[in-house]
């Protein structure tokens, strides 16, 4: 028999919801102070500076002497591999230049999704709804992150400079709720649907007259957003630990969903994509080499239900 600590009350219900989550936030705030400085992290690329130096420096001294003995090969792949870490790292830094000005600093937050769903983002369909998940914008990428990544050949060339693109984070969030701003949405609305699997769950509501084959191609673009939802998820590979709680419902134990994670400054993310957003509607903004004005006289922003399916060009 497992022994009962004292004090420990498995149960959980809803009156200790508050409690739970007002001990949490006592961690929490613990935690940020233990977060690693600027000075911490610095210390410790010195350190890996210093350790590929020194491997670099016997693998010179090995290959003067002419003593490449087994030992020396070890060292030499030891010494490769953490140039490769090295270089991706620095990489890493480089590619993501226009998030750069969101800063590196991250915080804890407790996910408020313990209970039944709520918030503005979620729910039963309404305006608010809707409105809530149109704020996500496209944003320029300037000319050197293209030329780098040697995209310049297959890139949307923007009139007023740089090239059309998006933060990752609206590709994912575009696959849960498309936004009305999203050319995805646009291009997926010429057929007569849109690949939101937020809208999926109300079909009637957001879909009233799709045709058995817009539902065919929709059920489509949504298996390439859980695919993106899914990729996402294992890129970033969040550690933070969940555990498990007793209810005075039943036998069997649910998620105790009050787990910190390590977050950015979502609002800086939001601030940087509005200081950089483009209209891509524009009357003749943004031009097909081949097929001409992608928007010859603009885009009317409304929100799926409102648009006749198939009219828009």
């Amino acid at each position: 028999m497992a022994r009962r600590e004292k004090g420990y009350t498995p149960v959980y219900s809803d009156e200790r919801s508050a409690t739970s989550l007002d001990n949490v936030e006592v961690e929490l705030s613990e935690a940020r102070a233990k977060q690693p400085s600027q000075w911490h992290r610095f210390r410790s690329w010195t350190l890996h500076a210093i350790f590929i130096i020194a491997y670099s420096t016997i693998f010179v001294i090995s290959m003067i002497r002419g003593r490449l003995s087994a030992g020396v090969f070890s060292q030499i792949d030891c010494m490769l591999n953490s140039l490769e870490a090295l270089f991706w790292n620095q990489t890493l830094i480089l590619i993501t230049a226009p998030p750069r000005a969101i800063g590196d600093e991250t915080h804890l937050e407790v996910f408020p999704i313990q209970g039944p769903p709520h918030g503005k983002y979620t729910g039963e369909p309404r305006p608010e709804v809707d409105q809530a998940w149109k704020d996500l914008l496209q944003c320029p990428v300037s000319d050197e992150w293209v030329h780098r990544w040697g995209r310049q050949h297959e890139a949307v060339k923007l009139p007023d400079g740089g090239y059309l693109g998006m933060l990752s984070v609206f590709h994912e969030l575009h696959c849960i709720v498309c936004s009305a701003r999203g050319s995805e949405c646009v291009r997926v609305a010429n057929l007569g649907h849109q690949k939101r699997l937020y809208q999926t769950l109300s079909p009637k509501y957001y879909f009233p007259n799709a045709t058995d084959k817009e539902i065919a191609i929709n059920r489509e673009h949504n298996q390439h957003c859980l695919e993106v939802l899914r990729m996402g998820a294992a890129c970033r590979g969040d550690i933070s630990i969940i555990t498990h709680m007793w209810t005075d419902k039943d036998a069997q134990p649910i998620v105790n969903q009050t787990a910190p994670h390590q977050c950015v400054n979502f609002n800086q993310v939001m601030d940087y994509s509005r200081d950089n957003a483009v209209d891509v509607y524009q009357d003749n903004y943004i031009v097909h080499p081949k097929f001409g004005p992608s928007f010859p006289h603009g885009h009317s922003i409304k929100p799926f239900k409102e648009q006749a399916m198939g009219r828009h060009h």
